[in-house]
């Protein structure tokens, strides 16, 4: 008896001719058994021919933020028939693997399945296809270099109130390019990611009253929260209604009014819509949102407001900032004039040139820690 020849390529033939030799029908049922499986043994050692084996898993790594998963490999191709009851195995298809979670915020890739093994005439069934590997999990931007980096726009930032004539009593009058002011400064950084930022912040400035937040208990000049009032002195609320001295967008009076030049938002806007004069500077945060003061004061000059005095002032906070926040800076006068520093109050180690005329802050940028992704 001959098997049946599946049509092979011709550099197989003669090995192919040479397992296909007849079976003597004298032969034991035993050693029958054992030539069937020796001819089956030959046939295997041509790759054609080979039942399907296991793929291994496909590899997958995340590198630099953008990990992409693995792909998996193509599974293994069923046998061909020996004898008509021997079947081949089945090829498995390959695991893809999954990508690992990058250092660094980015797109994942999910890995592709493993393809089927293919069955020919007599053998295997089909091989089992390859799952579809998850992507990796981007990760967050936490470099320490990164974190400081996003923080310098602040770094050596100043708000100055120059005083444009010699000081004449306790006051000059002012620039009035610099009166009143709206700055923006955009913040750097990862916008899935909130910084804490160390800052320092120092000048010499008058100092203004505020309500319905909290101050900082170190410092006691920091703000957070509330709004600008003209009642107290705080935390007191005694009306002062003599002290109300500027309602923007009007200043002060004639012959000196005119527009503060742009829209307080609510944050630093009081409800009664009452400044008395002394300069306010305000910093608002858009994420997470907060308002903040820098020259909160408790002193009162006896009568209806706090004392014609300017202060030096060195204090750090740290306050929360997400990555591509926008950070507004209101300067508030509006009386056109200001406390002067006689030019012998300084305070060390700043880049504003000093003694200043005037009045000024200055930021700087002393550390900054990622935060826990948003």
């Amino acid at each position: 008896m001959k098997l049946a020849s599946p049509t092979r390529p011709a550099s197989l033939a003669p090995r192919l001719s040479a397992s296909l030799l007849p079976v003597p029908r004298a032969l034991k049922p035993g050693a029958r058994l054992l030539l069937i499986l020796q001819l089956s043994a030959i046939g295997c050692d041509a790759s054609s021919d080979s039942a399907g084996q296991t793929g291994g898993a496909g590899a997958g790594s995340g590198s630099g933020g953008s990990p992409t998963a693995g792909t998996g490999p193509v599974a293994g191709a069923g046998a061909l028939g020996g004898a008509p009851s021997t079947a081949g195995a089945v090829g498995l298809g390959g695991m893809a693997g999954g990508g690992t979670t990058g250092t660094s915020a980015g797109s994942t890739a999910a890995g592709a399945g493993g393809f089927a093994g293919s069955a020919v005439a007599g053998g295997a069934s089909a091989g089992m296809a390859g799952a579809a590997g998850g992507g990796g999990t981007a990760g967050s931007n936490t470099d320490p270099g990164d974190a400081k980096a996003a923080a310098m726009v602040l770094d050596s930032f100043s708000l100055i109130k120059p005083c444009n004539d010699n000081v004449t009593g306790c006051c000059c009058n002012e620039d009035p390019k610099y009166e009143n002011q709206h700055i923006i400064k955009m913040f750097g950084g990862n916008p899935n990611v909130t910084y804490n930022v160390k800052l320092r912040i120092a000048g010499v400035s008058e100092r203004y009253w505020y309500t319905g937040g909290t101050v900082d208990p170190v410092s006691k000049l920091f703000y957070t929260g509330g709004l600008p009032t003209v009642n107290g002195p705080p935390p007191g609320t005694t009306p002062r209604p003599s002290a109300c001295k500027i309602q923007p967008p009007k200043t002060d009076g004639p012959p000196n009014n005119f527009a503060l030049g742009f829209t307080l938002p609510p944050e630093v806007n009081p409800s009664d819509g009452c400044f008395n004069g002394f300069n306010i500077f305000a910093m608002t945060v858009s994420a997470p949102k907060k308002s903040y003061y820098l020259n909160y004061t408790q002193e009162f000059d006896g009568s209806d407001r706090q004392p014609h005095s300017c202060y030096t002032n060195d204090y750090t906070v740290t306050i929360p900032i997400q990555g591509q926040a926008q950070l507004d800076f209101y300067v508030i006068d509006g009386d056109h004039h200001q406390v002067a520093n006689y030019g012998t109050q300084m305070v060390p180690n700043l880049k504003t040139k000093q003694p200043y005329h005037g009045n000024f802050w200055e930021f700087s940028v002393v550390d900054v820690t990622a935060a826990s992704p948003q």
